[in-house]
């Protein structure tokens, strides 16, 4: 199945670099979201035809999509066996929360001193948003949400570099951040470490938005971790 663009492109024999880079943006958010969402879980095999389908794309611009989240480490490819959602070891899962723990940690000390007070709304209603979601048990609004509250701490911590820095997790991030709310118990724990950390930073209380978010990535971490060592299967070998 081919897009209008595509279809429309056909028939006049090109399709421009710029429609090409939006359609690949457009099909390459879909699988994403299909793989954070769970539909597609860990070792899951991408079939193709299947994608095609999901997205409405020719088979260029899918390959061209994989690629791209190939080189985020959300998928991986096998020689003449294609390309399948990646599985990460419990060596991976902790060397990426030891990254976000030196970085959103300090993104949110920063928030907390140089946020404006605009940008404290926002996040006040984000917090909202995410305890709205949590309670109607919508897992995408709940990853989408929690997007969108980080996006605006790295934003509000004037500091780019941050986000810059965590470009080649970030994929594996949201991933795991899926995975992690598909618990409801992990959910309800979750929403409260936000709460706790939300406080902070609205409080401007540089040192306890820094232990709150400390004790949320741990927590997050280790409920992976426990996760992975009863389900051996989901996870790579280190």
């Amino acid at each position: 199945m081919k897009t209008s663009v595509e279809a429309a492109a056909d028939e006049r024999g090109t399709v421009s670099e710029q429609q090409r880079g939006g359609l690949r943006a457009r099909v390459e958010n879909t699988v994403r979201g299909a793989i954070f969402d769970g539909i597609y879980p860990a070792g899951q095999k991408l079939v193709e035809r299947e994608l095609c389908e999901l997205t409405g794309a020719s088979r260029s611009i899918l390959r061209e999509a994989l690629v791209s989240l190939e080189v985020s480490g959300l998928i991986e490819r096998e020689s003449n066996r294609g390309y399948s959602v990646a599985q990460l070891s419990a060596r991976q899962v902790y060397e990426i929360f030891e990254l976000r723990a030196s970085l959103e940690t300090l993104a949110a000390e920063l928030f907390a001193e140089r946020a404006s007070e605009a940008e404290m709304g926002e996040l006040k209603s984000l917090l909202e948003d995410l305890e709205a979601c949590v309670a109607s048990g919508d897992l995408t609004q709940v990853r989408l949400v929690k997007e969108r509250y980080y996006e605006l701490l790295f934003s509000g911590c004037r500091n780019r570099e941050i986000r810059h820095a965590l470009e080649n997790i970030i994929d594996r991030v949201h991933y795991l951040r899926g995975r992690l709310m598909s618990d409801p118990e992990r959910r309800q724990k979750s929403l409260d470490e936000m709460r706790r950390l939300t406080a902070a930073l609205i409080d401007r209380d540089r040192m306890e938005a820094r232990a709150a978010s400390i004790a949320h990535l741990r927590a997050a971490r280790d409920t992976v971790l426990e996760g992975m060592a009863r389900k051996p299967e989901l996870a790579l070998q280190d």
